[in-house]
């Protein structure tokens, strides 16, 4: 049993020096950018690729949280094109917590968990009437959580939602769904109907019966109209996103009514 214990601590050391290196580099590459060193968009990749490492093993030695900050970084840069002094400044704040909570060799409690994912920096979509570009603006408070397995989807509820000023996060599947909310506990849910595993449909089902998701906003972004038998008994703090054509906007629109 020593062993075995001797084994998996010498492994989440291997991962916290790991990690600290990585973090070294990604640093290394936004400054480098920044300063006109590097070329953007291939630095850009590399920040990408970076981060989805972080990501993808952060939760299996312990660190859920760094996983998660991982995760919005990831989203956070998924549409930069360039980094200036001012988004170096805020991705270095996603950094700095992951180094923070590495080097301290435990994951923080649940609370501080939601607390400091709030904190992180987020984009908010502006169309600069002078020349088109976007830039970042600090949102208000409220955060929506968006699940869809379709990249196109995910950009354009984003868009929608940022130009409003709230916060996004995304999720691929019901299974990281499920642990955003109970992470970061959203303002809202908006869920394609389609998903890998278990679908939308069934997601919101679930979601609609958590009691911490009670008084909260949900929606099911879907083709079926409300009287589809497939949507029969949706929970009534549900609403149905038609996804087809114009519709999409309005109904989209008005569900973000609800939450201003």
């Amino acid at each position: 049993m020593g062993n075995a214990d001797d084994i998996v601590a010498s492994l989440k050391q291997d991962f916290i020096e790991d990690t600290v290196e990585r973090i070294d580099r990604i640093e290394t590459t936004i400054d480098r950018i920044a300063g006109g060193m590097d070329q953007a968009g291939p630095g850009i990749a590399e920040l990408r690729r970076e981060a989805h490492t972080v990501k993808g093993l952060a939760g299996s030695f312990g660190f859920p949280l760094v996983g998660a900050i991982a995760h919005r970084m990831e989203d956070y840069i998924a549409d930069l094109k360039e980094i200036d002094d001012l988004e170096a400044a805020s991705l270095v704040d996603f950094t700095s917590w992951i180094r923070e909570i590495i080097e301290s060799g435990t994951n923080p409690p649940a609370d501080e968990e939601t607390r400091i994912l709030r904190s992180l920096p987020t984009r908010s979509v502006k169309a600069d009437e002078a020349d088109g570009k976007t830039t970042t603006t600090t949102a208000h408070d409220k955060e929506v959580l968006l699940v869809t397995a379709t990249a196109v989807q995910a950009h354009f509820l984003q868009r929608e939602l940022r130009e409003k000023g709230f916060r996004t996060i995304t999720a691929r599947t019901a299974v990281e769904a499920f642990e955003t909310v109970v992470q970061s506990h959203p303002d809202a849910v908006i869920t394609a109907a389609v998903l890998d595993g278990l679908s939308g449909i069934e997601l919101i089902r679930a979601l609609a019966a958590m009691k911490t998701l009670s008084d909260k906003k949900l929606g099911l972004l879907t083709s079926f109209d409300a009287s589809h038998p497939d949507l029969e008994g949706l929970p009534a703090n549900v609403a149905i996103i038609n996804n087809r054509g114009k519709q999409t906007a309005e109904h989209l629109a008005k569900f973000i009514e609800t939450m201003l």
